[in-house]
């Protein structure tokens, strides 16, 4: 494949800690575009869908999925997406914390169907960590599950 193809990603939040933590009283969830953070909604919901699209290529290297597009960050072999906690004070994002989807176990075969159909691919994550904080950091298994 060398030619550059759109997917359509899903992530849906689930299980949000709530708007209070550490001192804070506004705690929201969003996802990073770019420089970015946008849709951001108060972590009080029960649950958020982000949906977004990505370019997809073949990596010159590795042959693997090259994800592009302003959602994706990272270098091409390690491709991410974030969430970001913060807070919206007017039109600044003060953030604080960011969990990272992880774009790696995407091979071809993964996205063979997406790309034949339109179909998105969807991730389900559990919002909030083992402590009850905001998930943070990359997001682990026990944390996530895709449906391809």
């Amino acid at each position: 494949m060398s030619s550059q193809q759109k997917i359509t990603i899903q992530i849906h939040c689930q299980n949000l800690p709530g708007a209070e933590f550490e001192g804070r009283t506004w705690v929201r969830l969003g996802i990073q575009k770019g420089k970015e953070v946008i849709e951001d909604v108060s972590a009080d919901v029960e649950s958020v869908i982000f949906t977004f699209p990505l370019r997809v290529e073949q990596n010159p290297k590795t042959g693997t999925p090259n994800f592009l597009g302003p959602f994706a960050q990272g270098n091409p072999e390690e491709r991410f997406i974030y969430l970001c906690w913060g807070e919206r004070k007017g039109n600044d994002w003060d953030g604080f914390r960011r969990a990272k989807i992880h774009l790696k176990h995407l091979d071809w075969n993964a996205l063979e169907k997406p790309l034949e159909t339109g179909k998105s691919i969807e991730a389900f994550v559990n919002m909030t960590d083992d402590k009850g904080c905001p998930l943070c950091a990359s997001v682990r298994e026990n944390n996530i599950e895709w449906k391809v």
